[in-house]
């Protein structure tokens, strides 16, 4: 099985529409329906955002390998979930927007370190061609 078949296992496991599942991992329906189909390509940053809001298994989405959903330590779930559920609505969505932008920074910044180890590389690799 494919990882674009994964994505709609996953998204009908959670039964989600493809507006549902789309809207939160930011990707419009269609593009979703292309990604389903094998008609676009899977990029590492829809694989992150899949797992992360999700709590997909990323070696299970890549790979088809273990579990399809990560276990959540289940103390740390209990504990945000009852702190959660005392605040105030607008609260809980404040709460929500600050978790999505903490999950954007963090890819950015998993996505900084992997960009400079490229270009670290590259420039050794041309550093060593000159020398020869």
């Amino acid at each position: 099985m494919t990882i674009n078949k994964r994505i709609r296992e996953l998204r009908k496991g959670l039964r989600l529409t493809q507006i549902e599942f789309g809207r939160k991992v930011g990707v419009a329906q269609g593009h979703l329906t292309g990604l389903e189909s094998g008609n676009k390509r899977v990029t590492e940053k829809t694989v992150k955002v899949i797992c992360s809001v999700y709590g997909a298994s990323e070696k299970w989405l890549r790979e088809g390998v273990g579990e399809m959903l990560c276990k959540a330590p289940t103390e740390k779930i209990e504990r945000l979930t009852n702190l959660f559920c005392k605040l105030c609505p607008d609260f809980q969505n404040y709460v929500m927007q600050q978790i999505e932008f903490l999950l954007e920074l963090q890819y950015k910044q998993e996505n900084d370190g992997k960009n400079r180890k490229k270009k670290r590389k590259q420039y050794e690799s041309h550093k060593t061609a000159e020398a020869s």
